[in-house]
């Protein structure tokens, strides 16, 4: 049998990463990338015919605006009839002239995506030349009738719904506030899921939101260490992570999207839901009592996406600067389908572009967006799938505006910005998720970008802890990081100075035993596992790690009773399932360790190293 696996459960796909920008000497006009415009689709009435509302400007409304602004969505007013749409006559024709309404982003002309808002130039000089005329009513015949919402549900009732058991009070004055909700997923089986919806409950409040799963304790225990409903911070824990490559988040306008089935997303027996929502004071207390929709697949999924970044988290933009740029880049190591994108930044952005350079040489639009806007920011997904092949080189180009002629620039006058997750800060992210051509490659993938991210970690970690050489969860932060790079001798100091600053912290003990550990230093790593189980008696990867020094002391017996502790603490975990069942399948204790080697697979189906075992443990128990 192969050695026992240690406890390192963080995901280095979780862990924050840092995107140096990098100079992309390719200029828009080399790639062969200008725009051209597609024909408008609306017809323009005669010259001789008055612009009515009944008879051109309804159909409009009635098929861009009105499904936000009716009552229950998110808009702050209805748009459903002609004294509504009248009396603000002036403001819908500035908006939409300025392209700040319909809510829509994307330039056009570079890519196409579905579920487009955008109007046309003809549909907007027909809003403009209706508000100029004076705004008639016209003919109550030519009327069209409004469309027929779903009520409630957008595609129709879930397969599931999921509410938050009680509502949480966002307060009336203050910082934003970042707070994870956890909800049990009541499933008794594996699912996979196509469609998602989440309805906010309190829309005023709600800036934008994620949809987590958690299949270990982790996100529960630090919801019971918080005595509000949920726990604060921009960190939902180590098990908490959006499955299989997919965007799940909600902003407002949001429109449901189910995925084709082949890419559906796993969702396993005993998991948690994690939502992680961005709440904003209105001025008064608001209550805010989230829910979601889930809408299963009926068959399994064939394929896993994969989802990524180009970013940059050093940002320090001077105050006034007009043109701050950033820029990242990344070589794709396997062929790909792009099936989405999702840029984000907050107030200072002023532009985005993203687009792929072919091995070739040609270029291809990936987004273009030159008016950004924080307040609509979403997901696009493509038309159709875009295929970019090996050695494709990915880039984005961010452009900012801290000065004072930036209308959206919160600060008058100017001040420096740095990044950071408050609304007053900065960011520079642009998302991607793919799909590999070959489900082989889905390892390659995350193998090459993991070792992008960790590299950038450390630059960004080096420049924090100059600032700051007391913080100990920087310092902690830099100890993962080198720990997952194999550089155990450096990574050690650091989580011993994280102890020393944060006393209490059971998962920096924890952390500094597997460093000792993967030295092969059992007896030093042994204490720093018994401290975290005394900070945490429930820290269960302790337990399981105490079962990794007792197996290199040739105690069986006791690594048998660590790895028993920590499965008492969650049994779902399987790390451990996979390391009792190494020790019970060594002890001859066949039918026992296969049962372990199942659980895990319940648990990750992909497991690799539980699927051979059992594999060997049928084969013997056929020999018999």
């Amino acid at each position: 049998m192969e050695k026992a696996r240690s406890g390192t459960y963080s995901n280095m796909h979780r862990l924050i990463g840092l995107f140096i920008p990098i100079s992309v000497l390719l200029g828009l006009v080399a790639l062969g990338m200008i725009a051209s415009r597609a024909p408008d689709a609306h017809s323009k009435p005669a010259a001789d015919n008055p612009i009515t509302f009944d008879k051109d400007i309804a159909p409009i409304v009635f098929s861009h605006c009105s499904a936000c602004h009716r009552p229950g969505e998110a808009a702050p007013f209805s748009l459903l009839t002609y004294q509504d749409i009248q009396r603000r006559g002036k403001q819908i024709a500035d908006l939409t002239r300025k392209r700040l309404m319909p809510p829509w982003l994307p330039d056009p002309g570079f890519c196409e995506f579905q579920g487009e808002r955008r109007l046309t130039d003809d549909q907007i000089n027909l809003i403009g030349r209706w508000v100029a005329g004076g705004a008639p009513e016209g003919n109550p015949r030519d009327l069209p009738p409004l469309p027929q919402w779903t009520a409630g549900w957008q595609i129709g009732e879930p397969d599931l719904i999921i509410q938050l058991p009680e509502p949480y009070t966002v307060p009336a004055e203050g910082n934003d506030v970042y707070r994870n909700f956890v909800v049990p997923i009541p499933i008794t089986k594996t699912q996979f899921v196509r469609a998602f919806e989440l309805r906010p409950g309190n829309p005023r409040v709600l800036h934008h939101a994620f949809i987590l799963v958690d299949r270990t304790p982790e996100a529960r225990r630090l919801d019971a260490l918080d005595a509000g409903p949920g726990f604060g911070g921009m960190s939902a824990g180590e098990g908490a992570e959006a499955p299989d490559g997919h965007f799940l988040s909600w902003q407002p306008g949001k429109t449901v999207v189910p995925s084709p089935d082949d890419i559906a997303w796993r969702l396993e027996k005993g998991s948690d839901l994690v939502l992680q929502m961005h709440l904003r004071p209105s001025g008064k207390p608001e209550k805010i009592q989230p829910s979601v929709g889930l809408y299963f697949s009926k068959t399994p999924a064939t394929r896993t996406a994969f989802k990524f970044r180009l970013a940059s988290l050093v940002m320090d933009i001077p105050a006034g600067d007009k043109n701050f740029v950033v820029e990242d880049s990344w070589v794709l190591p396997a062929d790909v389908d792009v099936t989405e994108v999702a840029p984000h930044a907050h107030n200072l952005a002023r532009s985005m572009k993203g687009w792929a350079t072919l091995p070739d040489g040609t270029g291809k639009w990936l987004v273009n967006i030159s008016q950004w806007d924080f307040n609509w920011q979403g997901e696009y997904l493509y038309s159709k799938p875009i295929f970019l092949p090996k050695g494709t080189i990915l880039s984005m180009h961010f452009e900012y505006d801290n000065s004072a002629d930036n209308p959206r620039n919160p600060n008058q006058p100017p001040k420096p910005v740095h990044y950071g997750p408050q609304t007053s800060d900065e960011m520079s992210e642009l998302w991607f998720q793919v799909v590999p051509r070959d489900p082989k490659d889905l390892a390659v993938l995350q193998r090459a970008f993991t070792l992008k991210r960790l590299d950038t970690i450390i630059i960004k970690l080096n420049k924090e802890l100059k600032e700051e050489p007391r913080n100990g969860e920087k310092q902690a932060s830099m100890g993962k990081t080198l720990f997952m790079l194999g550089k155990m001798d450096e990574a050690l100091p650091h989580f011993l100075t994280a102890a020393e600053l944060l006393p209490k912290d059971a998962e920096i003990r924890d952390w500094a035993g597997r460093a000792l550990l993967e030295q092969n230093k059992p007896n030093e790593a042994r204490p720093h596992f018994e401290q975290a189980l005394r900070l945490d008696p429930k820290y269960y990867q302790s337990e399981n790690n105490l079962g990794l020094v007792s197996l290199r002391s040739k105690d069986t017996a006791g690594a048998e009773a660590h790895f028993e502790n920590a499965l008492q603490i969650n049994p779902q975990d399987p790390i451990a399932n996979n390391n009792l069942g190494m020790v019970l399948f060594a002890r001859n204790r066949l039918a026992e360790a296969a049962k372990h080697f199942e659980a895990s697979l319940q648990t990750d189906p992909d497991d690799a190293y539980a699927r051979q075992s059992l594999a060997k443990i049928k084969a013997l128990q056929g020999e018999k």
